[in-house]
């Protein structure tokens, strides 16, 4: 699958030859170079873009009749007029949950990640961290076949991050979505996954898939561990390599 487009009056190669599988229930990472397309990789897979080469197969999954991907933005994606109970629940009242349904759903979910309290509250009087983890509950519980994140802890600080990564693999280990999350922090891909694509520089490709040994559930203490200190030198490696390959042209060949 590649993605071309015009900029300026110039073509420029996006992704280029990019092909992957994913797996039921699997925690897919995908790390890459600055503009390397990982965003645009996944607006194609959420169905926002569609590739100028290639196809994307959508696999219907038993008890589906069709696969739902979900994209979830790494700034705030909250309705600025709903309330946190009202956009948690958002993603069920669009598939007609009934309202006493989807507001004891959400709120179990606020309450267990610490956000009981919050409900009547609004996006702007919420932390960069509390809004993004009502972002990941309303993913979650609008319940997609495929869970998109495009790094969306990004602009949380390093403490907060921390805790909206282990937020989030508690999340996970109890619903266990289909999940592509893109990154530039190869820590966070090691302990959130189960693989990991290295794309390279534009256009992107794959160009190396890691798995990731460790098994769940997961603590953030994973990260001090020889054999991943050794994984994430590999990965880095394969990183440098791709950011000081010779850069491509506007059509992904080498100049």
């Amino acid at each position: 699958m590649g993605v071309t487009y015009t900029a300026n009056g110039t073509s420029v190669c996006a992704l280029a030859d990019v092909s992957f599988e994913t797996r039921e229930r699997e925690f897919l990472a995908v790390v890459g170079p600055s503009g390397c397309g990982k965003t645009t990789l996944l607006r194609v897979l959420a169905g926002l873009q569609e590739p100028t080469g290639g196809v994307v197969e959508r696999i219907t999954l038993p008890g589906d009749q069709a696969q739902r991907a979900l994209l979830v933005f790494q700034e705030n994606s909250l309705f600025p007029w709903m309330t946190v109970l009202e956009n948690a629940a958002f993603g069920l009242e669009m598939q007609a949950v009934g309202r006493r349904e989807r507001e004891g759903r959400a709120r179990a979910m606020l309450e267990r990640f610490g956000l009981a309290g919050r409900e009547r509250a609004y996006p702007h009087q919420l932390s960069v961290g509390m809004k993004q983890r009502v972002a990941v509950i309303r993913s979650f519980l609008s319940e997609p076949s495929l869970l998109l994140m495009d790094e969306p802890f990004a602009a949380a600080d390093a403490q907060t991050r921390a805790g909206l990564q282990q937020e989030l693999l508690a999340i996970w280990e109890q619903e266990h979505r289909s999940v592509i999350f893109v990154t530039h922090d190869v820590d966070e891909a090691i302990l959130l996954s189960d693989r990991i694509l290295v794309l390279s520089a534009q256009p992107g490709a794959v160009v190396a898939e890691f798995r990731v040994p460790f098994p769940r559930p997961r603590e953030t203490t994973v990260t001090l561990d020889e054999q991943l200190l050794a994984l994430k030198r590999r990965i880095w490696a394969k990183l440098d390599r791709t950011v000081k390959a010779p850069s491509r042209g506007a059509e992904g060949r080498p100049t």
